[in-house]
Formats: C-alpha cells, sequence, structure tokens
C-alpha cells in the first residue's frame, strides 16, 4: 500500500527557534569531570550539525542537529543564507511519532556509517527545485518548502523497510530499495515498479544493494546509479551463497543475542557481484 500523492498541510516543525551550537553548558566549575561524563551524553562540545548539503538554488543550507531532549534524535534544520536566520525544518517526532523497527539491512548499515546509535532523521535528499526526502521510520516523506512552510507527502506505507532513497538526478523519480529489491515512484503520476528482478533470500540474492565488503572495505553504500538525464538505471546483482555463515553475538544490557551472518573472512569467498543496466 502507497499513500497519494496530495501535499498534506501536516505540521512537521514548531516555530523558529534557533539552534545552539555553542558548546554545552554541561557543568559548572565547581563540578567534577569523570571519565563516565566524558563518554555520556550530551557531548561536552555540543551539538553537532551533520548531514550539512546546499539547496539547489543556494539559499539554504540545510542540516541535522539533535535534539536539547533527546541527544540521539536528529531533526531537519535549515540556514537562510539570505538574512542568516536558522529554523527547524522537519521534526522528527511530528512527522513519525511512533519509533519503528530497523531493518537487518539499514542495521547493518548504520554500523559500517557509524551512526547506529542515532535515532529520528539520520539521512535526508534534495531534489529539483524546493522538496526535499526525508526517509523516515522505513517510510519515505517528500517535503515541499513554500511561503507558507513546508507541507508534506507520504510516498510508502508498507509494513516494510524502504532504505538508500534518494531523488533522481532530473527530479522525476524516487528510488529506494525495499526486501532486496530496487524500486522507483514517478512523481508525475506517483506510479511504483519494481526496476530489478525480486531478491531471493532463500539464495542469498539480492539487487541494488551493496554487499559487506562494499560497504565496510570500500565505504560505499549503494548498489543502483541513475545516468544523469534518467534514461538508464545501473544495478548490482549479489549473490552471497558462497560467503560463509559465522555466529555474531549482540551484546545489550539485559542480554546477548546470537545472530548467524554472512561473513567474507579473509582468505575465503567473496559474494559475488554482477552489474546490469535497465532501460527507464
Amino acid at each position: 500500500m502507497r499513500r497519494g500523492d496530495r501535499w498534506q498541510n501536516q505540521r512537521i516543525h514548531e516555530g523558529h527557534a534557533k539552534p545552539d551550537l555553542e558548546p554545552a553548558a554541561t557543568m559548572t566549575k565547581t563540578q567534577r569531570l569523570t571519565i563516565e561524563r566524558l563518554f555520556a551524553s550530551p557531548s561536552l562540545s555540543g551539538p553537532v550539525p551533520m548531514g550539512v548539503k546546499y539547496a539547489p538554488d543556494g539559499q539554504r543550507v540545510t542540516f541535522l542537529k539533535a535534539r536539547g531532549d533527546e541527544g540521539d534524535r536528529y531533526d531537519l534544520w535549515q540556514f537562510d543564507t539570505t538574512s542568516g536566520e536558522q529554523s527547524l525544518l522537519v521534526d522528527s517526532r511530528l512527522l513519525e511519532p511512533d519509533e519503528a523497527e530497523l531493518s537487518e539491512a539499514e542495521k547493518a548499515m548504520r554500523e559500517r556509517k557509524r551512526i547506529a546509535g542515532r535515532k529520528g532523521i539520520v539521512s535526508y535528499d534534495w531534489g529539483t527545485g524546493d522538496t526535499i526526502l526525508v526517509p523516515l521510520g522505513g517510510n519515505l516523506h517528500l517535503v515541499r518548502l513554500g511561503a507558507d512552510g513546508p507541507t508534506t507527502r507520504q510516498l510508502t506505507d508498507t509494513d516494510a523497510f524502504e532504505y538508500d532513497a534518494r531523488v533522481s538526478p532530473a527530479g522525476g523519480h524516487v528510488s529506494f530499495i525495499r526486501d532486496g529489491a530496487l524500486y522507483a515512484i514517478n512523481l508525475s503520476d506517483d506510479q511504483e515498479t519494481r526496476l530489478s528482478p525480486q531478491a531471493e533470500p532463500d539464495k542469498a540474492i539480492s539487487y541494488g544493494v551493496a554487499e559487506f565488503v562494499a560497504q565496510e572495505e570500500m565505504s560505499r553504500y549503494t548498489g543502483y546509479w541513475w545516468s544523469t538525464d534518467e534514461r538508464f538505471v545501473a544495478y548490482t546483482r549479489v549473490d552471497e551463497s558462497p560467503v560463509d555463515i559465522i555466529p555474531r553475538f549482540d551484546i545489550a544490557a539485559e542480554a546477548v543475542t546470537v545472530i548467524e551472518q554472512r561473513y567474507p573472512r579473509a582468505g575465503r569467498a567473496n559474494a559475488i557481484v554482477d552489474l546490469f543496466v535497465r532501460d527507464m
């Protein structure tokens, strides 16, 4: 099931409060700095903007900033290059009030990007003009910036977790990975199309996904690429069946969970990766 293409005046921000980007005043002069405090939240250096990007027209700079009341949750902010004003664009709590369970693929990607501890909005992508793609809670939201404030349009609403989402170069599509296959939504008519074959989990075959070695050793976190004119899409076919299955221990305060995963140990087989190009 997917949402329609109607833009909604959904409240996704509260006011225009300036973010405090100065070092946090976390201690008085009489407090003792302990080893525990050095590694606790909030950071002694204060909130650090992440994911800084220029808008296509250069009129604003957008960035992700941790909330003051929840240091590991990020919202989307903007800086107006003309007025010098900073304001909240998208409040992650208002856009997706419920916390979604991350898919294993998303968990692995965040671990390899070293952002496993973050919540809320952890990525976004500028479209052409005044639109921003915001993945949140396993769903995709398109935010349009207008004179009366931002409006939102929910593109997906499924039980699956959509990730590695981006706007195509000319702004005509939004592409993403769902259940190990590559999909795209045509923004002109809201039509969703699967661009690759379906994944075959029983055979450890997926499409458009970066495998372990690409992510961990090459810092390549995607497995598909648009041509600049949007006529073609290149995507990978990843066969992990030759890769050894080993136990991984997920250690938490309340329990230790043993997870079996495919891990390409040194001297052993890697995944088989093929590249395909499809005409749009």
